[in-house]
Formats: C-alpha cells, structure tokens, sequence
C-alpha cells in the first residue's frame, strides 16, 4: 500500500423499495487530498501557513484570508451579507463534508469566514481506522484541503440576514462543543453538517452518502 493513502470503503445499496435510487455510503476522511500523499500533522501545518492567524483546531475567531478564497457559489441579497456555504472536497479515500460561514465581500470574495467540520483527531491514520469499528476522538476545525479550492467537489450556499446568520453561529459553536468524537458509521463529518443545515430550517439527506452526493442531495431537497 503506497505511503500516505487511506483506501476507500464504500459499499452500494439498491433501494428496491423506495424511489429506486442507488447511494455510494461513503463516510469522511480527514486529512488527505487525492493525488498528495502528505502526512496529516504536516499537512495540517501547510494548511495553518495558507492564511495568516489561522487555528486549525480552534475554528471561532475568524480567518483572515491571505490567499484568495473564492465565494462563488454565493450570491448576496438584499439584507442578507451572512453566509452558510456546505461545502465537500475529494481525498485520497471518499472525501470530507464540512462548512465555510461568515460574512460576504465585494468581488466573489469572502469579507471573514470560519470553518467547521468534524473529523479524527491527530495525525495518527490508526485513529482514523479505528474510527471504523468504535467511536475515536474527533477535531471540528480545518483539516489540511479544506481552504484549496481544486479539491472541491460541490457546494451550497445559503444567505442569511445577521439574526439568522447569529442563530446558527452559535449553534455551530455548541455543536463542536458537543462533539467529542468521530465514528465513520453513526457520527461522520456529513450528519456534523446535516445538524448544521436542520437547524437552519432545512432538509438534511441521510448521512451515508459519499460527501459530494451528500452536498448535492441537500442542494436538491432545499432549491
């Protein structure tokens, strides 16, 4: 097995007796992007030099952006300069499901904007691994690919004015308050997010979904 690589595990499931639709169940991978193999801890390091004050771990106080950070997938309205972007990217094994939040600039940019998303904790892949079978300790900050743009796979924004833009702030900040722990199965980077959309008045897709198919659904069920 080449160094640096967390293989996929997806398993397909046919849904005779539903819509007849078939889902890839893909649950969240943490550190590493396809095609680099880069150790999570450096990887993690290379990210926190992308922007300048960033915390990877401690995603609260706002990132200044150093290197442009695109927010084309969000349009402002009227009264609306607050933003909730669910955003997916690619990996080395099937992907990673997390957020970009803040509040909207001039020029397709980003005035501020924290992340959130919840992934294994350290740089250790046997966590990671084990993460599998029983529940393991979590991070909810950026992981290394999540400010690198050529790695998204989809993404949905959402405008807020500044009462709702509050509401889900410090939702989001109780929900990584409260989650301690990773496990693939039940409490995976895409039900972190699908708690973030549902308490925004949204509907949230299962979340064994692969983390673009995920993204997609929920773009789907809430246009």
């Amino acid at each position: 097995m080449p160094s640096g690589y967390l293989w996929e595990l997806t398993v397909q499931y046919d849904l005779k007796k539903g819509s007849g639709l078939s889902f890839l169940v893909g649950l969240c991978v943490f550190a590493i992007p396809a095609g680099l193999e880069v150790p999570a801890a450096s990887a993690q390091d290379a990210s926190a030099k992308t922007v300048a004050g960033a915390k990877p771990q401690k995603p609260t106080p706002p990132v200044k952006i150093k290197e442009p950070v695109t927010a084309t997938g969000c349009k402002m309205e009227p009264g609306k300069p607050y933003f909730v972007e669910f955003r997916s990217r690619t990996a080395a094994s099937y992907g990673h499901t997390f957020v970009f939040y803040g509040r909207l600039g001039g020029g397709n940019k980003f005035a501020s904007f924290k992340v959130a998303g919840l992934h294994p904790k350290g740089d250790d892949p046997a966590v990671y691994m084990r993460g599998h079978m029983v529940p393991v300790p979590s991070e909810t900050g950026v992981s290394y690919g999540d400010l690198d743009e050529q790695y998204l796979t989809a993404r949905y924004c959402v405008v807020l004015n500044e009462a709702e833009y509050n509401k889900v702030a410090a939702f989001i900040k109780k929900l990584q308050a409260n989650s301690p722990t990773w496990h693939a199965p039940t409490t995976n980077c895409n039900s972190f997010a699908g708690d973030i959309a549902k308490s925004m008045g949204l509907k949230a897709p299962p979340s064994m979904l692969l983390p673009e198919t995920f993204i997609k659904t929920l773009r789907s069920m809430n246009s």
